[in-house]
């Protein structure tokens, strides 16, 4: 009987709680063992390094700057027997020439040619009359449509073996801004006009180009179409660059 009482009294519930409270604290021990063992892996060697602090390297990796050496450029100097370049507004000026007619209005002047249908009613109208009145009249070649029919010409070349160059001298101006108008409304109908100043014995003048053409031919042809449109006679001058 005391012998199952004892044997009672180890299975009673205060000792499997003391037991359970032991196995805890084994536990615990151990992972705080384990803990220190980790953290003494991780932390000893540094603590036993005899090699002290290690230092970066300051060393540039930039290779050094080449050894240029400046070179001396002679300063230009004139070329013998060539003339300087004229100032800019004596560029591509033609020698003055006195026009046949005073240089037309840029604000009366109108550079649209006739329609097709105006023109056809009136060769309409023409034959009408012409079967109203048949009176024989003089065949009258225009000199538009006679000097239309130009031969072909080929480039010359100059003295310098440089194209010969045409244009077309469309009025001169006493006024700048009355031949900066007609340049502008000649650049509207698709000429490709220029102005330039000269001094001559009557004054300045302002002359208004069209040009330039590499063939008299083609700076004939912008002629007779001036003329048509401006009612008045241009002229043709050498173009001088």
């Amino acid at each position: 009987m005391p012998s199952r009482n004892s044997d009672s009294d180890s299975y009673s519930p205060e000792n499997r709680r003391a037991s359970r409270r032991l196995n805890d604290g084994v536990k615990q021990r151990i992972v705080g063992a384990l803990v220190l063992a980790a953290l003494a892996v991780i932390f000893l060697p540094t603590l036993f390094d005899r090699e002290g602090a290690r230092y970066i390297d300051v060393t540039s990796q930039i290779p050094p700057a080449p050894d240029i050496k400046p070179i001396t450029i002679a300063e230009p100097e004139p070329v013998a027997d060539v003339e300087p370049a004229p100032p800019v507004n004596e560029v591509f000026q033609p020698e003055f020439v006195e026009p046949k007619s005073p240089a037309p209005d840029p604000e009366s002047v109108s550079l649209k040619a006739e329609p097709e249908g105006e023109s056809r009613a009136q060769v309409k109208t023409e034959t009408k009359v012409a079967a109203v009145e048949p009176k024989p009249e003089p065949e009258v070649k225009s000199e538009s449509a006679s000097a239309v029919q130009l031969p072909a010409e080929k480039t010359q070349l100059d003295d310098q073996g440089l194209p010969e160059g045409w244009v077309v001298q469309v009025a001169a101006y006493k006024e700048a801004a009355g031949a900066e108008r007609m340049r502008k409304k000649l650049m509207d109908a698709g000429f490709r006009a220029y102005t330039r100043s000269v001094d001559t014995a009557k004054g300045r003048f302002v002359r208004v180009f069209v040009g330039p053409k590499l063939s008299r031919v083609d700076a004939q042809s912008d002629k007779q179409k001036l003329d048509k449109l401006l009612k008045t006679e241009t002229l043709i001058l050498r173009y001088r660059a």
